[in-house]
């Protein structure tokens, strides 16, 4: 009778896998398994295999899975014994079941089993939770919190329990059905809103803050309560009694592996993972203050618009503590460059004293070979330290030597534009300052000395900016003059090309040879074949073939009606 009432049939031909909830894991399995309903053996479960989760126990059958397998809630143990068994007595742990059937006490125990892998629809916030979660998880939305035996539905009242005992689940049934019958109209009383005293608003009668202003609402009377939890008419049965003495179930290791399952089951009850889910009533005035400091927003629109708040909030105070951060390494990089400098010229010092004629040279210390190769970790090269404003005080000379310090970043053997003669701005700038290790030069300050660079630099670069926004640092033969006559001359001797064609013969990036073809069709250098793209109608975006150029065969003509000058 025990199992009949406690536990769930299961198909056991189904992996165990397949039957966990979502939220459920697998924790350890046995064989060899008997089952004693009460003191007496369950002479239909004396072989299977018992496998224990996070939120149930079940047990397969061997003989036969399909009709004789079953699973019970964790929840329903309220104690556990343990027996190391004797001679030829197996050992034998016993799970001691609560007075009620799990989840007795809530209106809606059996629509959560019943439907524990069914979707179902929130009438607060309209999202359709999906299946596959736990009794608890699946209670509440996964929106809005709302609970969902507090929106109760026509068809979800009409489904009776299939598994749990009648009286168990609702000891108050025959008032409650009496009252039911007696005024019929009443299910309506459910559907009314309630009117939020500070704002007005009609909130759903099961919320107990309002969703546009989170404020308390007043409590439904007693009676509309009662008729609230009472489920669909349903016939008074008696509860069925028993003795707690024999409100137990027997599993028996006939196999061994009784110890390392019972320490299994003893962490998954202690773990009550069962409950993690469940939403606990928070006080009105808890509420209304704000004690949870905003981990926990409750309900509705009041409380989904508090998360994002809060979640946009937390972004960006991450954001201005992270540059702070960096600002802070910026103002502490001269402090740490003129660190170096002195340790540097200490170390420098330190190491002729350390040799002498009569014993020959001594190595370097081992204290300052470790603080040479920290501060070359740290990117702080002593031999050429980068230069920074409190070691010139006036500006101007500051820039100028910025400017200098640039141009050996570029230009030479190793310099960025050794083999390149254009180059991106972002790229130099990001270069630059991995070079300079923490004194870090600021983009403004970077714009500055832009216009410099010419007077430090052979042959000279210079600084461009197209129509696009992009900028980048260029030599003379890719100046806008430079180009245009190249790519004129290479368009009489070849025929027009494309802009691939010309990207493959300039050795750039196509993006970049598109965008100094076009600053020079601006210009009137070039003339564009787009007979493809006039073909195209409909307000495509694409083109059917690809654009032409070719040299402007038009310029330094004089039209009739032109002025000369023009």
């Amino acid at each position: 009778m025990v199992l009949t009432r406690y536990t769930s049939s299961v198909d056991g031909t189904i992996p165990v896998q397949a039957l966990l909830y979502n939220d459920e894991q697998l924790s350890g399995s046995q064989e060899g398994v008997g089952i004693y309903d009460g003191p007496q053996k369950s002479l239909k479960h004396q072989n299977g295999t018992v496998h224990a989760t996070s939120h149930r126990l079940f047990y397969i059958d061997g003989h036969d899975p399909e009709t004789r397998s079953f699973s019970l809630d964790l929840a329903a143990i309220s104690q556990t014994e343990y027996y190391a068994g004797l001679f030829t007595s197996s050992p034998k742990v016993t799970l001691h079941l609560s007075a009620e059937s799990p989840r007795s006490d809530e209106p809606n125990a059996s629509l959560s089993e019943s439907s524990g892998f069914d979707t179902w629809e929130c009438q607060v916030c309209a999202y359709r939770n999906p299946p596959g979660l736990s009794p608890a998880a699946a209670r509440i939305c996964g929106l809005c919190g709302v609970p969902r035996e507090a929106v109760p539905s026509d068809d979800h009242q009409e489904s009776g329990p299939k598994t749990r005992h009648l009286s168990a689940s609702l000891p108050s049934s025959g008032v409650a059905s009496q009252s039911r019958s007696s005024t019929p109209a009443n299910p309506t009383v459910q559907d009314e809103s309630t009117a939020c005293p500070a704002c007005t608003f009609l909130n759903h009668p099961s919320l107990r803050n309002c969703e546009i202003c989170d404020t308390p609402l007043p409590r439904p009377s007693e009676s509309r309560r009662v008729l609230k939890s009472a489920p669909a008419s349903r016939p008074t049965s008696p509860d069925w009694e028993d003795d707690p003495a024999q409100r137990f179930i027997k599993l028996s290791f006939r196999k061994g592996g009784d110890k390392a399952f019972y320490a299994t089951l003893k962490s998954g009850l202690k773990g009550k993972a069962w409950e993690l889910e469940t939403v606990k009533p928070k006080s009105s005035a808890q509420n209304y203050s704000g004690a949870s400091k905003g981990e926990n927003f409750g309900a509705g629109i009041s409380g989904i618009l508090k998360t994002v708040e809060s979640s946009a909030q937390n972004r960006e105070d991450d954001l201005q503590e992270a540059l702070q951060d960096l600002e802070a390494l910026m103002v502490k990089a001269k402090d740490m460059a003129r660190l170096a400098t002195e340790l540097n010229e200490k170390l420098s010092s330190a190491n002729p004293r350390t040799t002498s004629p009569a014993f020959g040279s001594n190595p370097e210390p081992e204290e300052a070979a470790f603080l040479r190769s920290s501060l070359a970790q740290l990117g702080l090269q002593l031999e050429n330290a980068p230069v920074t404003q409190d070691m010139i005080r006036d500006e101007r000379k500051w820039f100028e030597e910025l400017a200098r310090e640039l141009s050996r970043i570029l230009q030479g053997s190793k310099g960025m534009m050794a083999e390149r003669g254009i180059i991106a701005l972002d790229e130099v700038w990001g270069a630059w300052n991995r070079a300079r290790g923490v004194a870090l030069i600021p983009p403004s300050t970077f714009l500055q000395i832009l216009p410099l660079l010419p007077q430090y630099t052979d042959p000279p670069i210079s600084h461009r900016t197209f129509s696009s926004g992009l900028k980048v640092l260029h030599t003379p033969p890719y100046a806008r003059a430079a180009f245009a006559a190249r790519l004129s001359g290479y368009l009489v001797m070849n025929g027009p090309k494309t802009t691939m064609d010309v990207a493959l013969d300039e050795g750039l990036a196509v993006a970049l040879v598109r965008e100094m073809i076009e600053a020079g069709e601006e210009e009137g250098d070039f003339c564009r074949d787009d007979v493809g793209e006039a073909a195209i109608v409909g307000g495509g975006s694409g083109t059917g073939v690809e654009v032409r150029w070719w040299p402007n065969v038009f310029a330094g003509y004089v039209w009739d009606g032109q002025p000369e000058g023009n």
